[in-house]
């Protein structure tokens, strides 16, 4: 059934013996692993010598921090000073003389001694009618321009139910320490 194999060809002959068993190397001064053990005491963790300085906590952050959030509480106060004693005043004369126009009720203590109250009233009123039926009257607080004893200032008006607006300005002067509407 086979046919007879020469025994001279590779791969039919005897099985060759497996190699010998290697001999262990041998290692540098630590010895044979396999005779290691743990060590009999735990190792006890560093300690800082008595009297030694301890290290300081980094609390920089914190100086810088309260110094910035000083400097931004300075400069809030600042520009509140500025803008009472700066913008206010021109601000409050121009209010007081719209208020003036809106209710129709001319005062002189609103308008500058160049003009007369009604006639002063009047002109405003006749000028912000021409656009429409007014509604509303406001002056801007932050719209306020001023330079030495003069100011203008902003204002919008809306019109036809507030469907439309139109900013106007006006001329606030300084009279004897009372700001006063010069139209």
């Amino acid at each position: 059934m086979s046919e007879p194999r020469d025994p001279n060809q590779p791969g039919f002959g005897a099985p060759t013996p497996p190699p010998p068993p290697a001999a262990p190397a041998p290692s540098a001064g630590w010895g044979d692993p396999s005779t290691w053990a743990q060590p009999a005491a735990t190792v006890p963790s560093p300690q800082v010598a008595p009297g030694a300085p301890r290290k300081p906590r980094g609390r920089a952050w914190l100086v810088v921090l309260l110094i910035v959030l000083g400097l931004i509480v300075a400069m809030a106060a600042g520009g509140t000073v500025l803008f009472a004693s700066r913008t206010l005043p021109p601000y409050n004369g121009a209010r007081h003389f719209l208020d003036d126009v809106r209710n129709d009720q001319p005062s002189p203590s609103h308008v500058c001694s160049a003009d007369t109250p009604d006639q002063a009233v009047r002109q405003v009123r006749d000028r912000l009618q021409s656009f429409g039926d007014v509604d509303t009257i406001a002056a801007n607080a932050f719209g306020v321009d001023r330079t030495d004893n003069t100011a203008k200032v902003d204002f919008t008006v809306t019109y036809h139910g507030g469907r439309s607006s139109r900013s106007f300005s006006l001329l606030v002067v300084d009279e004897s320490g009372t700001w006063k509407a010069c139209p």
